[in-house]
């Protein structure tokens, strides 16, 4: 899919591709290293930080964004009795946090309301144990989203953020055992960053430049939740991590067009 702010490099592109001299199109043969180099260098030229200059993020985006930081904002507020709604946080949490006892949905008769073990799947992304909490999570959900809508399309954003938080929560269910609450929006999150290197591996392959395997991103992901668990401890949830990357990286990067932009 092009859009206007890729005019740019496509005439560009095709320029220092096909008459490397600029005496005339194509009056110069080019071999197919000189090429690759001349298409990055167009793309380098066009784009600035892996994004034009001149794109704005989807307005869906936005929104999505402000959604988390406005929820998390009202229950702050109660929590501090801005708001004259006494228990507001332990509410939110009781409807709509991931509880492990009720997984997989039907295994007890305990819920709140009916369908709660349904809709649980989706709500604990909804909510974060704090502000550094949805602050993290929005502003890396904020960047990637934006580059990722920029080459994909805002469609496949949305809908690996959506699976991303589905399939976080199912891997938490199945591999985690504890009667605390999970909440927060990182499954949903590391489906973004999962979808990100893939398209970075996809590209690196177009432009002739080094790829990294899978293996040595797994070690990375795994050595990032060593550290953090050291400072921060049980309380991440590195079950929801793992769900929603691998989610992002193999399954919705399947989908992925065989040539980037």
């Amino acid at each position: 899919m092009r859009t206007g702010t890729m005019v740019g490099f496509d005439i560009l592109g095709y320029y220092v591709m096909n008459d490397p001299d600029r005496s005339g199109w194509g009056k110069r043969e080019v071999t197919e290293p000189q090429r690759v180099w001349r298409r990055q260098k167009a793309w380098r030229w066009s784009t600035q930080d892996g994004v034009a200059a001149d794109y704005r993020a989807p307005r869906t985006l936005w929104l999505l964004a402000g959604l988390l930081l406005a929820i998390e904002t009202v229950l702050q507020l109660a929590d501090h009795g801005v708001l004259p709604w006494t228990g507001l946080r332990s509410t939110a949490v009781a409807y709509g946090a991931y509880w492990d006892f009720l997984f997989p949905p039907g295994k007890v008769d305990q819920a709140l309301y009916p369908g709660q073990a349904y809709v649980m799947l989706v709500s604990y992304g909804l909510l974060h144990g704090g502000s550094l909490h949805v602050i993290m999570n929005t502003v890396v959900l904020f960047g990637l989203g934006k580059t990722l809508s920029f080459h994909l399309g805002i469609e496949r954003v949305l809908a690996t953020f959506l699976v991303g938080v589905v399939s976080g929560a199912i891997l938490f269910g199945l591999l985690a055992d504890t009667a605390q609450p999970m909440l927060g929006a990182s499954g949903g999150v590391f489906a973004l960053l999962g979808l990100w290197m893939q398209w970075q591996r996809l590209q690196a392959q177009e432009f002739g430049r080094p790829v990294r395997s899978t293996l040595s991103t797994l070690l990375g992901l795994i050595l990032i939740h060593l550290v953090l668990g050291v400072f921060l401890g049980d309380s991440i949830a590195w079950q929801a991590h793992f769900g929603g990357f691998a989610m992002g990286y193999w399954v919705m990067a399947w989908a992925l067009p065989n040539r980037t932009r």
